[in-house]
């Protein structure tokens, strides 16, 4: 275990560390950050993603009929309440001939409008009246999501789940730059270790040391506990952030629901943070193996840079078809396999196949000639 600790120490040296640092923050302001500071982003996104909160806090992860319209029939009041008070108090209706909700409906429904008209048409969507028309505009919109999840040809109980849509994909984009960012930082951490050895053929005085041609496998084991360490770091730091944006409020929520999309599998908001998070495990550990042949096969830094590169664009790639829209009908991977999970599968395959690779080359260390 003490050689162990110190192969670690190689690897997570000074300069490693403060690369790592710097690149993970430069992906996130310029992939990530985006995703917090700006959501829900913009409108009618902003009312729906509000009213998706006010129904789940009301009326917990589920929704019955009397429930949904209840919401619906209270909110409508208050708006039209609020309405009828922005033309009474505002200039610009009454220049307009508006003079209650029912002239503003009659004005919305004309096919042409004067200037007079369109002006007031705009108030109440602008700041001035507190952004109402979105917010009608959005109620509008989820009760119609509602009515067609619930006609007779596709009425099913999962849609009764409230689970938001801006918030999913929210957290899908946010989950593949993420996915991305630690795959790069493994692979940049742990690959330097074995080829600076190697560079400057100090694995010749460790192969007859005491230890001997074990060195391997304790580098292998080095390199594995430092990609899940990493990893974990970047979970807490980056799961951290994103905590902070809200959505959390859905964890219990079920993710097919009338405001979303149809998942392939029933599955809860948290549960699929859970199913991520061991997926980015699985696929990170599968690259700390990548990145150990990798470097167990270079002379210097250079050819094995040059190897990282395409690596790294592959699983890029990869990591952009498994964690986007992740066990939904929308996911690439299952629309061209239609095997439902593909997208674990295949992050369970990367991982076996880095310890199965690992396995034969850590044996096949103990023969092969040094010179």
């Amino acid at each position: 275990m003490r050689i162990v600790i110190n192969e670690m120490k190689k690897i997570w040296n000074v300069r490693m560390f403060l690369i790592i640092v710097l690149i993970c923050l430069l992906f996130y302001l310029l992939f990530m950050s985006f995703h917090i500071k700006y959501f829900p982003n913009g409108h009618p996104a902003t009312e729906e993603v509000y009213y998706s909160i006010e129904m789940l806090q009301r009326y917990e992860p589920t929704l019955e009929e009397d429930e949904f319209y209840e919401f619906v029939m209270e909110t409508r009041e208050k708006l039209v309440s609020e309405i009828e008070f922005y033309i009474e108090s505002n200039s610009v209706f009454a220049n307009a001939g508006i003079h209650s909700y029912e002239d503003y409906v009659r004005l919305s429904e004309k096919e042409t409008h004067t200037e007079s008209e369109r002006e007031a048409y705009r108030a109440l969507f602008g700041e001035e009246c507190d952004f109402i028309g979105f917010r009608l505009q959005a109620l509008d919109y989820i009760e119609e999501l509602y009515h067609n999840c619930f006609s007779e040809t596709t009425g099913d109980e999962k849609y009764r789940n409230i689970m938001d849509w801006h918030t999913y994909d929210n957290t899908v984009n946010y989950a593949f730059y993420f996915g991305i960012l630690s795959v790069l930082a493994v692979l940049l951490l742990v690959s330097p270790l074995i080829v600076t050895d190697r560079a400057r053929n100090i694995h010749l005085l460790q192969y007859s040391a005491k230890h001997g041609r074990r060195i391997l496998r304790t580098q292998f084991i080095a390199v594995f506990l430092s990609a899940f360490l990493l990893t974990t770091v970047l979970v807490l730091v980056f799961g951290g952030i994103y905590s902070t944006n809200g959505t959390w409020v859905f964890w219990n929520s079920g993710m097919t629901s009338f405001l979303n999309t149809t998942f392939l599998i029933d599955i809860t908001y948290g549960q699929y943070i859970i199913v991520y998070i061991a997926m980015l495990y699985t696929l990170c550990l599968g690259t700390a193996a990548t990145a150990f042949l990798l470097s167990r096969f270079s002379r210097n830094l250079i050819t094995l840079m040059l190897k990282l590169i395409p690596v790294f664009a592959v699983l890029t790639v990869l990591c952009t078809k498994v964690f986007e829209h992740t066990f939904s009908p929308a996911n690439l991977l299952y629309h061209v396999t239609g095997i439902t999970g593909i997208e674990a599968y295949i992050c369970v395959f990367v991982f076996i196949a880095g310890l199965a690779i690992s396995r034969y080359f850590l044996r096949r260390e103990k023969t092969v000639d040094v010179l």
